[in-house]
């Protein structure tokens, strides 16, 4: 048979089976489950990212070819995602259990994912037990793994379930651990997600002022992100919380507008439970025939879509209402109310509750243990690092100081020679301009650190000024006359002829070292006025000009 005419034959089988179908995905996940092939997968998804399910139209992270097991694990967890946000849960579960099997051998993340959906539909489906075993592994993951928003989201999961089971005391202790990852993972609409988990665990233990507080934090994070389900979704937790106030009134007017978009949007889940809750608002105004309506509806869809916890609260509400006008009916409601609660919370629900409390805590230890010794040894090698930083910086520091201190002592003593010669050839001075006062012939550690100190602070103001015995006493913050006198007993010579040794032994390098500098140049450098000042002064001490000078040093 021709490709083309198989292709076309098979086109029309796969149009057909859509037809027939209750839902397309259903039929191109039976079409991928008779044949896995990457084609059908294609087809699947396609079909979501059509629908804006997805983000893209194949989810195998750009791979031409990826292993079927892949294929397989991708299909059917997405194909639970789909029946979670439908609200078929049986078949969401199914699929993501048959996608965990394969999972389980890939990363980290996507296994973690797959059983974060399944604690989320197993909850749905009040298997608690089952919904916690999963979310526990889930959250060992996430803390292997470290990113606040998905421990943050186990923590949320984690506490909604302990709520629904019927305790929640417990489940507030892990959604304030929620929070506080939240904050550090700064998501608005994960924050939101959070706080409006809040907000009814603490309507659940009555604590109604704080769960106000916590809805309207909710309504408000949620509001930047334009999500119009999820502001809808918080209005509603914050009309049950009313409800418990008996604001009545209040509930009334939001929940007249939540009711017909989560109608519009299909969502029976949230309808059922905006139901229920509209109905306790009438019921508080006094309207019992229409509150009757509303919880009548809710039972309907809580029944079909397999949610008891909700089934619960709208039975016990119809009893409140028709005890005293239809104590038969009433009677009737009661024992939905006592059968429903009785599977919900059984004795060994709260026996597994406990157990998952206690393991929980010794993992949290565990793990707080754990970063605590990792927060040491982190410590422990920082400080290591730091101390051997020290200690180098310390030693180089020594080694700099003493070849430093070497530099100045050989400078130092090259100026007193100079200063030796000077005075050798130097006429008689004025006995006022210049005491009899000879140098010493050594020198302490503090005068040596004195006259170097001069030499610095000369060699500084060299290279942007001319040097004056007034330019130096003011940045040593003395006066010219105690710079003179202290200058003269321990050099034999004024501070002016010190401070002229001083550029002239520059002048003297920068000659021999540097050829083509200009002599000019030279004075500048050397804080000389002009090349004239510096040629006298050059010649009287050294009998030779600096040009002369240079050419016999390159000789």
């Amino acid at each position: 048979m021709p490709d083309f005419l198989r292709n076309m034959i098979c086109a029309g089988m796969l149009f057909l089976t859509l037809l027939v179908s209750a839902h397309p995905v259903d039929s191109l996940l039976d079409i991928f489950d008779r044949n896995p092939s990457l084609k059908n997968a294609d087809a699947f998804f396609a079909y979501l990212y059509e629908n804006e399910f997805t983000d893209q139209p194949r989810m195998y992270r750009n791979i031409p070819t990826p292993p079927m097991d892949t294929v397989k694990a991708l299909v059917w967890y997405w194909a639970g995602e789909w029946y979670y946000d439908t609200q078929e849960y049986p078949l969401a579960e199914m699929n993501l259990k048959r996608a965990l099997e394969l999972m389980q051998y890939a990363d980290k993340v996507s296994y973690s994912d797959n059983l974060a959906m399944l604690g989320l539909v197993e909850m749905r489906q009040s298997k608690y037990e089952d919904a916690l075993k999963y979310m526990h592994r889930c959250y060992e993951l996430d803390v292997e793994g470290g990113d606040p928003e998905r421990i943050c989201s186990s923590l949320n999961t984690i506490a909604g379930t302990l709520m629904a089971a019927g305790d929640p005391t417990e489940g507030m202790k892990y959604q304030l651990r929620a929070i506080e990852y939240a904050k550090k993972a700064g998501n608005p609409a994960r924050i939101a997600v959070v706080y409006g988990m809040a907000s009814e665990i603490e309507h659940t233990l009555h604590n109604d002022e704080k769960a106000l507080c916590y809805a309207d934090s909710a309504c408000v994070m949620e509001a930047t992100t334009g999500n119009t389900r999820k502001i809808m979704v918080r209005q509603s937790q914050k009309a049950s919380i009313l409800n418990g106030l008996k604001r009545y009134d209040e509930a009334e007017k939001i929940l007249e507008k939540v009711i017909p978009f989560f109608r519009e949007q299909g969502d029976q889940l949230s309808l059922a439970i905006s139901l229920n809750k509209m109905g306790i608002a009438l019921h508080g105004l006094g309207r019992a025939d229409e509150a009757l309506q509303c919880l009548y509806e809710a039972i309907d869809i809580c029944q079909k879509i397999g949610n008891l916890v909700n089934e619960t609260y709208a039975q016990r509400e119809v009893y409140e209402i028709l005890f005293r006008d239809n104590p038969e009916e009433a009677r009737l409601h009661l024992a939905r109310y006592h059968q429903l609660k009785d599977s919900l919370y059984s004795q060994a629900t709260a026996e597994q509750i406990a157990r998952f409390n206690a393991e929980f805590r010794l993992d949290e230890y565990a793990v707080e243990n754990s970063r605590l010794k990792q927060h040491n040894k982190i410590f422990t090698i920082i400080s290591v690092v730091v101390v051997l930083l020290i200690v180098i910086a310390v030693c180089f520091a020594v080694r700099w100081y003493r070849k430093r201190r070497i530099e100045m002592d050989d400078k130092l003593n090259i100026l007193m020679n100079e200063i030796n010669r000077f005075q050798a050839q130097a006429e008689p001075t004025n006995p006022v301009e210049q005491p009899e006062v000879k140098s010493k012939k050594t020198l302490s550690a503090v005068e040596r650190k004195f006259l170097e100190t001069i030499m610095d602070t000369t060699s500084e103001m060299m290279q942007t000024e001319s040097v004056t015995v007034e330019k130096i006493a003011e940045k040593l913050f003395t006066t010219p006359k105690t710079l003179n006198r202290r200058v003269i007993e321990l050099t034999g010579i004024s501070t002016k002829q010190y401070l002229l040794l001083i550029q002239l032994e520059k002048s003297r390098k920068i000659l021999i070292q540097e050829p083509e500098t200009s002599v000019s140049e030279v004075a500048t450098r050397c804080g000389f006025e002009n090349a004239n000042t510096f040629s006298g002064a050059f010649k009287r001490l050294y009998n030779i000009s600096p040009t002369e000078f240079r050419r016999t040093a390159e000789n």
